[in-house]
């Protein structure tokens, strides 16, 4: 898998004022983990590099070349990223260093493709996961697993074991657990008319009254 490369700067202040000026001037709060790294190191990141990198097919398992200022250069992975629950601009994110000899545990997504035979008799697809959790070498990591609905009729799934997996990659989630199957469609329910309505309220009505006779028949 590519790495890219993204630059980042050593910050001394912590706290929610620096990191909201850190924000308001285009670059991003972020901690930097890692067995070779005591604690824990905060940078800062540039917003605007930091989105293209996110932006790549591999999305958040994208691998990075992370040289931070006055440090050497670790290759990292984003372990957490923090998003404006209303802008969805990023607010901080937390950064791996990884060993690429060492495996790691990740969550790749599952892409749909194909039109399910089912569909033609009026099924629905439904997607139930969209990760799947792998354990491979870090240089092993795929972009997604696309996942061929065409075979699948009514009442028909496809789980995780039914993933053709790359020599390398160990699927931790169940074997049996469900991607995307093809249900039948709902029956419609016909809504009901003023009629059926005041009728149900008579007869809730009715019951009640000759449940308050039968009350009042065993207090005599």
């Amino acid at each position: 898998m590519e790495q890219i490369n993204l630059l980042a700067k050593s910050r001394q202040e912590t706290g929610k004022g620096p990191a909201r000026r850190l924000r308001n001037s285009g670059l991003v709060p972020a901690v930097l983990y890692g067995s070779g790294i005591k604690g824990a190191v905060s940078i800062s990141l540039n917003g605007k590099e930091l989105q293209k990198v996110l932006h790549t097919a591999a999305g958040g398992n994208v691998l990075v070349s992370l040289s931070v200022e006055g440090d050497k250069t670790r290759t990292v992975m984003f372990k957490d990223i923090l998003r404006h629950p209303l802008k969805g601009s990023i607010e901080h994110v937390d950064l791996l260093e990884i060993l690429m000899d060492h495996k790691i545990i990740v969550e790749v997504p599952v892409h749909i493709t194909g039109r399910a035979a089912g569909l033609a008799f009026g099924g629905i697809v439904s997607q139930d996961h969209r990760k799947v959790r792998v354990e491979c070498l870090p240089s092993q990591i795929p972009d997604s697993f696309d996942v061929d609905v065409t075979p699948l009729g009514i009442g028909q799934s496809f789980h995780v074991k039914d993933i053709n997996l790359p020599e390398g990659l160990k699927a931790l989630d169940d074997p049996d657990m469900t991607i995307v199957s093809v249900v039948a469609p709902m029956a419609e329910v016909a809504p009901k008319t003023a009629e059926e309505v005041e009728a149900e309220l008579a007869k809730s009505f009715e019951e009640k009254e000759e449940v308050k006779k039968e009350e009042e028949k065993e207090k005599e």
